[in-house]
């Protein structure tokens, strides 16, 4: 293949090569390794003349044969860059010379190479350094092959000195001579950093090092772009190894080149160019120019003073007004972010974090003053694009510009501390600026506001800024918002709105919000805005209930058209407005009676969106509108609930009597309320359109659990007995198992808000409800079997958990208990998915913790049966799994029962453990390390070293170090 005459088939020829030394490397003897490499070279020079790709392919193969026998690189080729420079002049090749030659003869041999031979030789120098650089080079590898690059670099110098080191106006025949300083240029980058790669501190670095200024005067040749660009590559890299790369005198060169009249020029003339326009030299000149900024942001930062660091700042700032939008047609402002961020950075704290800067600082107001000129700039470069640029740009554009306003927002935050209110107070003129020109600027009015809302959002406490808050509100902002044509800058003004949400707190800005909310309702009406505007209002109105309660009857009007003709709006949006209303009920509205007729009034507007659902589900063709309907009036009915809790600090038992007679007594007005929430509930729940739909479960299991941790009666406070009604009749009508999730959640959250002190003994529900778990869910889920549905098995598990703390004797006198004990939460040790094999470890280690004395001697006796029992099951199900059939993921979970049960039953457990080590046959060698393994466990009792000692055991039985990171 590699004798044809067809490139493409020469190419797949040294691509064979490559594939065979990946696959079958090992099966060339140690012997046969010179006689490889001499043929790929053979093969490399003798097809140096054809395509470049073929070349480069089969240097690469060559160097991926060293790589793999890199242990004995050193004795195979010595001085592999001398023997490649022998076999081009001689035209023979050479692998394997016993000793370098003299320096002169060397260089001789050097200078007596054509424009070809020096190519070709440069390519290998080049494919050298890159290879052995790889990141899937192995680890094992490298310090072989990166001691033979050290050990080459004198080989490699002696060929690229020459050109590296000629004045450019000593070039007299650049079409020849600049092919050749591109690749000498490639070269001396990539045996640099791979020298650095390979030790930093090496003599050779700081050899290499010392060209630098020699390449810098190459920019010289702005005539020929390839070399140019290379140059600037060169520089780049060099600067990201500035502590190694970059000596001093490097660096003044380099300041003085990105400070100067030239480096000047380069950025006017882009400033001046058309969009998307400019020179490819330029702008490798620009990438260049801004890697330096960063390198030196620190140093500029100390000494703003000094003219030439001056100088790099207000040239960076003039980048910005690059026309055009930060994409891809203009990435220069969005490189320049790191710049200013390392800026500021360094202006306003030292290394340690400390802060520097203050107002008394030489440096703040000069700092204040660049800073103010910067965001004014990018000011522009936020503004929105006219739709009929914005059309013509991809996803990857749109996504490019909406991330450099999000960094933009960030350099603002960050660098508030320099700019202070001075900067609020501009963007705020700019709004009003913006607005007072016909027609309104609305790309100006959305980059202001967007602006502001970075800085908003940051704000504590009283700060001055509410005051210029209050001058944009008393504008004529709100008011013509709603006309605007451009939605983000609604968009946009909602944000602002939900991060000033502080001030409208304050006695200032209380007086706005009958101005703010009724622009938010109103952006309730654009199916765009509607998630915008129900966040805000939420905010709103869970901040300042007391200032909106007179608006409650509003509210409800808006809503109760909201959920009659919104149905454009997205779900989210309704019931997020459903629970700012209860919030206004809970926390604004003092008076019980007018708070309960408000609520009503609520739930009555749900009831009839409830009822639309139940109309809508006996008609086969809207079954699935009728779902969406009803899943959101439940959500929003949970919303109700969570936003209804009873506040902290009340008096409780001066009210509990009279919030008892309220809510619960037969009759009353909070009572109807009530009952009408668990009409709306039932009503849905047993839809047969509905039967088995999770979703439906979640929602209304949502609402059921809303005051379930409430100490206080209330609307959503249902005793345990009508839950468990609900769960009874769930579990008794499931079609399908894998929907009963979310009411074995909330099953659980019933055993765990009866399980706190003070709150109802609830042992002979308990009873009914470990009767129905286990003849409803556990025994038509064949739990024991590999086709059971693992939600249940998890949800089960929960349930048992939260059974230990008060209910314990309900398990313990079940006549369920060996099945749902001994047996299942012992079989889901060793279950198949992660999350059920968690809850069962939960289970064990919350049994294994139950305190002895905190139980009576009957009970702290049965506990002891128990672990007897489950103890020798439990560890042999443990040793199984940490001797490497136990994925990754879970080694630590058994990692924590293991800790537990050596902690707590440290003799038996040793036992268990050693006994369950004994049942499998294996080698002697394997039987000792498992019996000290079982020896260290138990000497340290639980203590944190354990699961250590596990994860290691875990990787020494599996038998593969690399598969636990």
């Amino acid at each position: 293949m590699l004798s044809s005459a067809n490139p493409n088939v020469r190419f797949f020829g040294a691509l064979t090569y490559t594939v065979k030394l990946n696959s079958d490397w090992q099966s060339i003897p140690p012997e046969s390794v010179s006689q490889l490499l001499l043929q790929l070279l053979n093969w490399f020079l003798t097809l140096g003349h054809g395509p470049r790709y073929i070349t480069q392919k089969l240097a690469a193969t060559l160097l991926l044969a060293l790589i793999k026998f890199s242990e004995s690189s050193g004795s195979i080729w010595p001085y592999p860059i001398q023997d490649v420079v022998i076999s081009v002049v001689r035209n023979t090749p050479t692998v394997g010379t016993g000793e370098s030659i003299d320096d002169e003869a060397f260089q001789s041999m050097v200078q007596s190479l054509d424009a070809h031979g020096l190519s070709i030789v440069l390519l290998l120098c080049t494919t050298f350094a890159e290879e052995i650089s790889r990141a899937d080079v192995p680890r094992q590898s490298r310090p072989p092959l990166y001691k033979l690059l050290l050990d080459s670099t004198h080989h490699t110098l002696a060929v690229i000195k020459p050109i590296l080191t000629t004045p450019p106006s000593s070039i007299t025949s650049p079409d020849s001579f600049h092919p050749i300083l591109v690749s000498v240029l490639n070269s001396f980058r990539a045996w640099t950093i791979s020298c650095v790669s390979a030790d930093a501190n090496a003599p050779v670095v700081s050899t290499l090092a010392s060209f630098l200024p020699s390449v810098i005067e190459f920019l010289q040749i702005e005539s020929d772009k390839s070399v140019y660009e290379t140059v600037v590559d060169v520089l780049i890299d060099f600067m990201e190894w500035a502590d190694k790369l970059v000596t001093a005198e490097s660096m003044k060169i380099l300041l003085a080149l990105f400070s100067s009249p030239y480096a000047a020029s380069k950025i006017e003339k882009v400033v001046a160019t058309l969009e998307g326009n400019h020179e490819d030299i330029t702008e490798a000149f620009l990438n260049s120019f801004i890697s330096f900024g960063e390198l030196v942001a620190k140093d500029i930062a100390a000494n703003l003073g000094r003219p030439e660091y001056r100088r790099i700042v207000d040239l960076t700032a003039e980048l910005l007004r690059i026309p055009g939008f930060p994409i891809e047609d203009e990435n220069v402002s969005n490189r320049t972010l790191e710049f200013w961020d390392l800026f500021v950075e360094s202006i306003l704290y030292d290394d340690d974090g400390t802060l520097l800067a203050s107002a008394k600082d030489v440096r703040f107001s000069d700092t204040q003053s660049i800073m103010m000129q910067v965001i004014s700039l990018l000011w522009i470069k936020l503004r929105l694009p006219d739709s009929s640029i914005a059309v013509q740009w991809t996803q990857d554009s749109r996504d490019g510009f909406f991330a450099f306003r999000k960094d933009v927002a960030d350099l603002i935050e960050s660098s508030y501390q320099l700019v202070q209110t001075r900067l609020y107070s501009v963007l705020v003129q700019f709004v009003i600026d913006s607005m007072s020109v016909t027609p309104i600027d609305w790309p100006g009015v959305e980059a202001s506001l967007y602006a502001l809302n970075a800085i908003t959002q940051s704000l504590t406490s009283d700060p001055p800024e509410f005051e210029l808050l209050q001058t944009l509100l008393d504008s004529r902002l709100v008011s013509v918002l709603p006309t605007s044509p451009l939605l983000r800058a609604r968009q946009t003004s909602l944000s602002l709105i939900a991060s000033a949400i502080p001030y409208f707190q304050t006695d200032a800005g209380k007086k706005y919000i009958p101005t703010v909310v009724p622009y938010l309702f109103q952006c309730l009406a654009s199916p765009s805005l509607a998630l915008h505007a129900s966040r805000s209002i939420f905010q709103l109105c869970s901040e300042c209930a007391t200032a909106l309660r007179d608006d409650v009857p509003g509210f409800l009007s808006i809503y109760r058209d909201m959920l009659t003709h919104g149905g454009a709006i997205d779900a989210i949006a309704k019931e997020r407005i459903a629970g700012a209303i209860a919030e206004v009920l809970q926390q604004g509205v003092d008076d019980l009676a007018l708070r309960t007729v408000y609520l009503s009034d609520l739930v009555d507007v749900l009831s009839g969106y409830a009822e639309e659902a139940v109309r809508l589900a006996n008609d086969p063709t809207a079954v699935s509108d009728a779902r969406d309907i009803a899943a959101s009036a439940l959500k929003s009915l949970a919303m109700v609930g969570k936003a209804c809790r009873g506040v902290e600090d009340i008096d409780r038992i001066s009210i509990s009597s009279t919030l008892e007679h309220h809510w619960n007594a037969a009759g009353a007005s909070g009572r109807l309320v009530k009952d009408k929430i668990l009409e709306i509930v039932g009503a849905i729940s047993h839809l047969p359109a509905f039967a088995g739909d999770i979703t439906i479960r979640q929602n209304a299991t949502g609402v059921l659990k809303a005051g379930l941790s409430e100490s206080l009666p209330g609307p959503f406070t249902w005793t345990a007995d009508v839950i468990l009604g609900y769960i009874r009749d769930e579990i008794g009508s499931v079609g399908r198992l894998d929907t009963l999730q979310p009411v074995l959640t909330l099953a659980a959250s019933l055993v765990a808000s009866n399980s706190i002190s003070g709150t109802p003994d609830i042992h002979h529900l308990c009873v009914q409800l470990l009767e129905v778990l286990y003849t409803g869910a556990l025994v038509p889920n064949n739990a024991l079997t590999l086709n059971s549905d693992p939600d249940v098995n998890q949800g089960t598990l929960e349930i048992l958990s939260k059974f230990l703390q008060r209910y314990l004797d309900v398990i313990l006198a079940s006549p369920h208990f060996e099945s749902l004990v001994l047996q299942f939460a012992v079989a889901m040790v060793t279950a198949k998915e992660p999350l059920v094999v968690k809850s069962a470890v939960k289970f064990w280690n919350d049994l294994l913790n139950l305190s002895p004395d905190s139980q009576s001697p009957a009970i702290a006796h049965a506990i002891k049966q128990v672990i007897d029992i489950s103890g020798p099951l439990l560890m042999s199900a443990v040793a199984s799994s940490i001797s490497g059939a136990a994925p990754r993921s879970l080694v630590t979970e058994y990692a924590k029962l293991i800790k537990t049960f050596f902690r707590t039953n440290t003799g038996p457990a040793q036992q268990w453990l050693t006994v369950a080590f004994q049942i499998e046959n294996c080698t002697a060698d394997k039987a000792r390390a498992r019996h000290t393994f079982v020896e260290k466990i138990a000497r340290l009792r639980g203590r944190p070293p354990t699961e250590t000692i596990v994860k290691d055991f875990w990787i020494a039985e599996r038998g593969q170090t690399f598969d636990y990171v």
